[in-house]
């Protein structure tokens, strides 16, 4: 690629969602609590997601 002039950061694929699902405080609360969860597991390694929690709910989640 380089040869062809196209400049990239990284190799490594990444996964985009093409739809996501927006969350609202009592969702994303719930959402958070998942995937810390998921991600204590040994056998995970990476988790994905399509859910868009909005920085004001984000900031909500932070305050609590």
């Amino acid at each position: 690629m380089q040869d062809a002039g196209i400049e990239y950061d990284s190799a490594d694929p990444t996964f985009v969602p093409s739809l996501t699902v927006p969350l609202d405080a009592e969702a994303a609360r719930k959402f958070m609590k998942l995937i810390d969860a998921i991600e204590d597991l040994d056998d995970v390694q990476n988790v994905y997601t399509n859910a868009d929690i909005p920085n004001d709910v984000l900031a909500q989640l932070e305050d609590d």
